[in-house]
Formats: structure tokens, C-alpha cells, sequence
């Protein structure tokens, strides 16, 4: 997988980690099978890549390490708000 190609893929995962953000914030629960594998092949891949070409992606890394983060904080509070 080229830089191009991992980039193209990150986008697609931070737009769905994004819509599924959004859809719990609204009360909706959401099937997130296969998110932990497909953020792991995107770290696999982006540890593979040269050293140049991984300084590139660093910082749309960064934007999905933050939305996964988001992500989990929001479950959490949903699931918290389940046992009210």
C-alpha cells in the first residue's frame, strides 16, 4: 500500500469513526466490528512506510487518534446514561 492509498484509507476511517461519533451523540448505538482491525492495519501500514512518506501522514494519524478518542468518550457517556 502506497502513501496515497493508506491516506485514502484513513480518510474513509476518520469519516466513519466521525458518522459513528455523531450517531451516538444522538442515542443511537452503533456497530463498530472491525474498526479495532482496520485502525490496525492502517498503524501496520504507516510503521512499514518510509520514513519520509510516514512524516506526511503524521498528522491525519493524529486527526484519528483524537476522533478514536472522541469515539470512546462518547460511548462511554452512553453507556452511562443506559443505566440512568
Amino acid at each position: 500500500m502506497n502513501a496515497t492509498e493508506l491516506r485514502s484509507k484513513m480518510e474513509k476511517t476518520n469519516d466513519y469513526i466521525l458518522d459513528s461519533e455523531a450517531k451516538v451523540l444522538a442515542g443511537t448505538m452503533v456497530d463498530l466490528t472491525g474498526l479495532d482491525k482496520e485502525v490496525g492495519v492502517i498503524c501496520q501500514k504507516a510503521l512499514a512506510m518510509p520514513p519520509n512518506d510516514a512524516r506526511d501522514i503524521q498528522p491525519l494519524m493524529a486527526e484519528m487518534i483524537g476522533n478514536l478518542e472522541r469515539l470512546s468518550l462518547a460511548l462511554k457517556n452512553y453507556k452511562e446514561d443506559l443505566k440512568k
